[in-house]
């Protein structure tokens, strides 16, 4: 697929003008044209079934993605409930990821292109849901495992004894509202982040729950700007 962006007949060469690749479009066409670049350059018409290690794009809310890209979590540890793109994408970006998977063909889909900072573990559905699992201390926790994610948090909340998460992700948090209201008893704060999906036709929402005491990561320096982001001379913005 093309990219599309507005040019100045003004400041551009009549030789490229005239080329057959240069389309000339109205105000909102060329408005069109920018949002089908971004979708493309997003994924948006990618298989979400469909592992890719060389661009690996979680399956959550793109919004949260850039959130999350935009701090610095190089120094954190990550518990992942369930598997795969997310697993690729967040090695490169947390200091250890612990992923735990129900699905033992996807994990062996998996297993070759995980870094050697991913401690990559099989475990039954009914153990996860129970929260029949080892805490050990991770920053963060993600839960996007298929199953019941409002028993594993009632559970997994109700063992911890001491540190807890600093913050916990939960994807679809728009199905699991009474997992949020179990979050929020524990005194997590939400911050919703609905947005598209990569091979989703509907929006979604990929919830972050924070402790409002203890989370505190750095934003990245330089700064994050997605694709398509317009970078501009800021030197009048003088303080």
């Amino acid at each position: 697929m093309r990219y599309y962006a507005r040019l100045n007949p003004a400041k551009v060469d009549d030789g490229i003008l005239n080329r057959e690749e240069v389309l000339r479009l109205s105000d909102v066409g060329a408005q069109l044209g920018f949002g089908l670049s971004v979708l493309n350059e997003r994924g948006l018409l990618r298989d979400p079934n469909r592992l890719d290690p060389q661009q690996p794009v979680p399956l959550l809310t793109w919004p949260f993605l850039d959130f999350v890209e935009s701090l610095d979590f190089t120094n954190q540890r990550l518990l992942e409930l369930g598997s795969g793109s997310s697993t690729l994408w967040f090695q490169t970006r947390f200091a250890k990821v612990r992923s735990l998977e129900t699905n033992p063909d996807w994990m062996v889909s998996l297993k070759p292109h995980v870094a050697s900072n991913v401690e990559l573990s099989l475990v039954e559905p009914a153990t996860l849901e129970g929260a029949r699992i080892t805490y050990e201390g991770e920053e963060v926790v993600l839960v996007d495992f298929a199953g019941p994610r409002t028993r594993f948090l009632t559970h997994f909340l109700a063992s911890l004894q001491g540190a807890r998460p600093q913050a916990i992700v939960l994807d679809n948090a728009d199905w699991y509202r009474n997992g949020a209201a179990v979050l929020a008893r524990h005194g997590y704060r939400e911050m919703p982040f609905h947005g598209f999906k990569c091979g989703q036709s509907y929006l979604s929402c990929t919830s972050l729950f924070i402790d409002p005491a203890r989370f505190a990561p750095q934003v990245k320096a330089p700064f994050h700007r997605p694709a398509f982001s317009r970078t501009v001379d800021s030197s009048w913005d003088a303080p």
